[in-house]
């Protein structure tokens, strides 16, 4: 990295310090708390899901009983995802807010490329969605045994891994939808739809027939494989390798449209 990307970098970081270090202690304490709660809920789940209609039980997560089941279920695709998308979302599209303010024609009017700026913000993405899904990942690890979720670290590291990369495939798909239209409110709109439309295709894939829903959402590619409850194997690996690939066709789009765009 050269000290033109480093400075662009430290300023795009710098930008957003107070809402990642908020949505890292939200993320911390949540996770916390229904950790916490599973010894005590365990019992009073496993009664509650044998009562309900099966297409409820199936998507709001099949197995909440066992430690893994529980983990995947409720921090894995309901809880964590939330503190990071918002950050993913919100360093996308701060790209678009820097242009809106005249930060990003001064900056370019100057001998700061266009490669320059791109980089600097791709590697804000890949930093907070590091530290908020590394924090959760922290939080797991420290917690398994306390709690009684005896869950190995490798499974918990593959969880980690397929969090951190749904959260930059969304990061980067608002960069590349911002870097191609300058627009702000449609690159978080398009960032923000994609991540509500995969969370509800995830959820109603188990309902249907058709494993089509599932295969539409980054949800699915995450967590679909159920890599807490097994582990690294060739079916999480291949939803983590579709993830990568949707991260590096999105990182491809928003370099070849900021290149091309007039920016003002």
């Amino acid at each position: 990295m050269n000290a033109t990307t480093a400075e662009l970098f430290r300023r795009a970081v710098s930008e957003r310090r107070h809402t990642v270090l908020g949505l890292t202690a939200g993320a911390i304490a949540m996770c916390a708390l229904a950790l916490a709660m599973y010894p005590s809920l365990r019992d009073q789940l496993g009664a509650l899901t044998a009562v309900l209609p099966p297409q409820l039980t199936a998507f709001f997560g099949a197995d909440v009983v066992t430690p893994a089941g529980y983990v995947s279920s409720q921090i894995f695709t309901k809880i964590a995802p939330l503190p990071v998308m918002i950050t993913a979302i919100g360093a996308g599209a701060l790209p678009c807010a820097f242009e809106r303010s005249g930060v990003l024609a001064m900056s370019l009017a100057g001998p700061v490329r266009r490669p320059q700026v791109l980089a600097a913000h791709v590697l804000a993405v890949l930093t907070e969605v590091a530290l908020l899904s590394g924090a959760v990942g922290v939080v797991l690890v420290a917690l398994r045994e306390p709690t009684g979720l005896d869950i190995p670290v490798s499974r918990l590291l593959a969880g980690t891994v397929a969090l951190a990369l749904l959260g930059v495939l969304h990061g980067l798909l608002t960069l590349a939808v911002g870097a191609a239209s300058g627009s702000s409110g449609l690159a978080l709109g398009v960032g923000i739809g994609v991540a509500l439309g995969g969370f509800l295709l995830s959820g109603l894939a188990p309902l249907v027939e058709t494993d089509l829903l599932g295969l539409l959402s980054p949800f699915h590619w995450a967590f679909g494989a159920q890599p807490l409850e097994v582990g690294w194997t060739g079916e999480v690996l291949l939803g983590l390798l579709a993830l990568t690939g949707g991260c590096v066709l999105l990182l491809t789009v928003a370099v070849t449209a900021f290149q091309r765009r007039d920016i003002g």
